[in-house]
């Protein structure tokens, strides 16, 4: 990885990138409003998911190329070949993870110098655990887009955000993305003893994990998008792209948390503690804050319209996610919880396999 940060070009100039993607898109007014604040708040969801999705396509199709050139020769070759091979992984894979970062609200990642500091690094290896599935480094990187928010940094704080509080977890992320390499490095060189056929399985394995690790990535960063769009961003951006009716979602979203904590008929403190925790983090008025978590102590469910969240990709994934929080607090999973969430993900357009994914993250 360190390998990796040292090839030029591997660091992404956040202003740069966002002028060279949304130019010509949208208006020069629009355009600058953006560079000052964050995406969202000025442009189409759909527009931000379709560039980091061609993001995603480009940086796959080069390093699974790539992997598969350095996998061709075979025999002694081997030595030279599996370092260069994963260098150029990671090459790509922290030149995504930055454009997405940066398409989905989050500050520079470089310091006054233009060079990734100890901080962003750290931040690198969390979005890296993310694309590896681990839900360590995917809450640490929800709970650092919180501290943003309320901070409306403009970049990575360099007051040691990653190494105060999360450092530990980065450390703890560091030796699961060990394993994972070390377990695709085995299968790379195993391959590559083979001329031809090393080639093959070694794009095959960079691709193989490339593209649903970039997927992934891209799923939780687009959960934080709102998160990182600030109050004055909203404030000022124009009327013309129609703001969603958050404090009617928020909501509605409660509500459903509400009836999934209720849906097994376990009403522990755990679930009572995590319902407290997520009624706090909304600007709902006070009296409907305590309907909610006194429906729970009562056990009275709600009536939810879900129409507000199909049109909705952020916000409709953001609730997904937290249903299946709700239902990971039991120890097993109910058939009553199960058939709510599938009620919900068939209004909201999500397939049985995105279930599966979000129960799985």
């Amino acid at each position: 990885m360190k390998a990796a940060l040292a090839i030029p070009g591997v660091t992404v100039d956040r202003e740069a990138y966002l002028r060279s993607v949304l130019r010509g898109t949208l208006s020069d007014e629009r355009l600058e409003l953006i560079i000052k604040g964050t995406p969202i708040a000025y442009a189409p969801a759909e527009l931000i998911d379709k560039i980091a999705s061609g993001a995603i396509t480009y940086h796959t199709a080069t390093a699974t190329t790539l992997s598969t050139v350095t996998g061709l020769p075979g025999g002694p070759a081997i030595v030279a070949s599996i370092p260069a091979d994963l260098a150029q992984y990671y090459f790509h894979v922290f030149v995504l993870a930055q454009k997405m970062a940066y398409l989905y609200g989050f500050p520079d990642l470089r310091d006054e110098e233009g060079k990734l500091s100890d901080d962003a690094t750290d931040m690198l290896t969390l979005f890296v655990g993310i694309m590896m599935g681990a839900k360590l480094a995917r809450d640490a990187v929800r709970d650092i887009s919180r501290d943003l928010a309320i901070q409306v940094a403009k970049k990575l704080p360099q007051q040691t955000l990653t190494r105060t509080v999360y450092y530990p977890i980065v450390k703890q992320v560091a030796k699961r993305i060990g394993v994972d390499l070390s377990k695709s490095s085995f299968t790379k060189t195993f391959g590559r003893f083979i001329p031809l056929l090393g080639g093959i399985v070694s794009g095959s394995v960079t691709y193989a994990t490339f593209y649903p690790g970039a997927r992934r990535l891209q799923r939780a960063l687009r959960i934080q998008m709102n998160m990182l769009t600030t109050q004055a961003d909203v404030a000022e951006a124009s009327l013309d792209i129609p703001q969603p009716a958050d404090e009617q979602m928020e909501s509605l979203a409660m509500r459903a948390i509400v009836n999934m904590a209720l849906m097994d008929d376990d009403a522990t403190q755990k679930k009572h503690d995590f319902l407290q925790r997520q009624i706090a983090h909304t600007r709902l008025p006070e009296d409907e804050r305590k309907e909610l978590l006194e429906a729970y102590d009562k056990g009275r469910t709600f009536k939810v319209d879900f129409s507000l969240f199909k049109d909705d990709p952020v916000n409709s994934a953001n609730l997904m996610r937290r249903l299946t929080e709700v239902i990971r607090l039991s120890d097993k999973m109910a058939a009553t919880s199960k058939i709510y969430l599938n009620k919900i993900s068939r209004e909201l357009g999500f397939s049985p396999q995105d279930v599966e994914e979000f129960l799985n993250e």
